[in-house]
């Protein structure tokens, strides 16, 4: 199995083992109490709801690739790019999601150069389009409710000046360039800078505002599906009452402040805010169900995609065509040397 793929699951296994002895250290007895008599229907459901949104988002993923013309831009003999395929890179890419600002989910596209042998920086750019629509249906979701609560207003500002910054700078080429330009004299900058300006053109097309509305919808949507498994999760527990305009609003909110923190999947951020935000607003719940809720909600969503992530990625990489892919990397690769080889000795 390639060396990178192998330290992906690694680091998947890891953020498991890590989560898991967080949830073990946070009084475990206390939360087992929580969850006797719980109706684990709730987290079924919960489950089915994600799936859903999983769904929805590789919806926008191959949306993304049509707009970018990516089944005619592979090699003549590379094998056709089926719909099962792409589901399984896509998935593939939720093991990632717990990297910073889920970045690492430009992993899509590695694997896509080497079952299809489209270039990274013609796909790369659909992370960006898929992180933009999710702040902006994160910050649509995020105002139900927020005149109650208007402390939070903050994020939602930081949220929206990001996004409108980055459309406004991925969206005009001219603009982007010359601020590529402007970095190129710094320290280590101008040895990448050429292969940035590739993503250029790709980012551009993606930030069309007719296309950024179809994508933020399906964020909307999807998200909104989160929304309604918190809502279930939290009324598996007796007596809790949280209506289902609070459950939208702390777990959009939550949600953007693991975002903003930049650290992987949130972590900590996210969970430490919906905690003690939900034991301050909903009604009968305790610390230990505020907790326990946390875990399971979590569990459903993101720990659910990175198993889903991993699984699929293992698909991927012994499949025929990537197999395929990387046996001609490597003869290119030599050849390549044997090239650079004659000529240095000519």
């Amino acid at each position: 199995m390639n060396r990178f793929i192998r330290r992906a699951l690694i680091g998947v296994v890891l953020g498991i083992v890590l989560y898991v002895a967080w949830v073990l250290w946070s009084d475990t007895a206390r939360v087992a109490d929580a969850v006797r008599g719980y109706a684990w229907s709730s987290v079924a459901i919960a489950l089915g709801l994600s799936s859903v949104n999983y769904l929805l988002r590789f919806a926008k993923w191959e949306l993304c690739l049509k707009w970018l013309d990516v089944r005619g831009d592979g090699p003549e003999d590379a094998p056709e790019l089926t719909l099962t395929r792409s589901l399984l890179i896509y998935m593939a890419g939720l093991s990632m999601s717990v990297t910073p600002g889920k970045i690492g989910e430009v992993l899509r596209s590695w694997l896509l150069r080497t079952t299809d042998g489209v270039p990274v920086t013609r796909t790369a750019p659909v992370v960006i389009a898929d992180r933009m629509t999710d702040f902006i249906a994160l910050v649509l979701l995020s105002l139900v409710g927020i005149s109650e609560f208007q402390e939070y207003l903050p994020v939602v500002y930081v949220s929206v000046a990001l996004v409108v910054v980055g459309v406004v700078i991925l969206g005009s080429p001219r603009l982007c360039r010359a601020i590529l330009h402007a970095l190129e004299r710094l320290p280590g900058v101008g040895r990448i800078a050429h292969k940035v300006e590739e993503l250029i053109d790709s980012s551009a097309t993606l930030m069309r505002l007719r296309y950024l509305a179809v994508l933020s919808a399906l964020s909307v949507l999807g998200w909104a599906l989160e929304c309604v498994g918190y809502y279930y999760i939290l009324h598996g527990f007796l007596g809790v009452e949280a209506s289902l305009a609070l459950c939208t609003f702390l777990w959009s909110v939550t949600t953007l402040i693991g975002a903003l923190s930049f650290l992987p999947g949130g972590l900590g951020a996210t969970e430490g805010s919906l905690a003690l935000l939900i034991t301050r607003l909903g009604v009968g719940v305790s610390s230990e169900i505020a907790l326990a809720s946390t875990v399971l909600i979590r569990g459903c969503t993101l720990w659910y995609g990175e198993l889903v992530g991993a699984l699929t990625m293992v698909l991927v990489v012994r499949s025929r065509a990537f197999i395929q892919g990387e046996q001609a990397g490597e003869r290119d690769a030599e050849a390549e040397g044997a090239n650079t080889s004659s000529t240095s000795k000519a």
